[in-house]
């Protein structure tokens, strides 16, 4: 069986995108963001065995660096890898030395996974969603540059 792949989300991708997440499935402004984010060349797409199982978006203008600004896999895919999988790839997409992302207090999983990652907690954001704050994350992408 043929290891994942990682390509850049098209427009035709967006329908499946939409039923695969379980949140812009529901939500009309999630959908718009994806698609924004589809139709400006920062989305991309994991598959296994031809099929879509996770995207991730990235942007570029996060205080001029980059910010993972969100990854998804298929429930029923998690746990298998291919979620780390994918954010080592983000990573190099990183225009900035560094890479910035975020996730819920109340998501232990990402969190576990972005430490496992060796990203670092850089601050809270509250009152984006109430009562589960905002858990800022970096993790050094290229060596810093070093003055001479």
């Amino acid at each position: 069986m043929p290891g994942p792949l990682i390509r850049q989300a098209t427009a035709d991708d967006l329908p499946h995108l939409s039923d695969l997440d379980h949140v812009a499935h529901a939500d009309a402004e999630r959908r718009v963001f994806i698609r924004k984010a589809v139709l400006a060349h920062r989305a991309w797409v994991i598959e296994v065995s031809e099929a879509v199982v996770g995207y991730g978006i990235i942007s570029h203008d996060f205080f001029g660096r980059s910010f993972l600004d969100l990854i998804y896999i298929e429930e029923a895919k998690r746990s298998s890898g291919y979620g780390p999988y994918l954010i080592a790839f983000m990573q190099a997409q990183s225009r900035s030395d560094d890479l910035f992302t975020s996730t819920n207090e109340s998501n232990s999983h990402m969190q576990h996974v972005l430490e496992k990652l060796g990203y670092e907690r850089s601050g809270v954001i509250h009152n984006l969603d109430p009562g589960d704050p905002e858990i800022v994350y970096v993790k050094q992408c290229r060596p810093a540059a070093r003055l001479s």
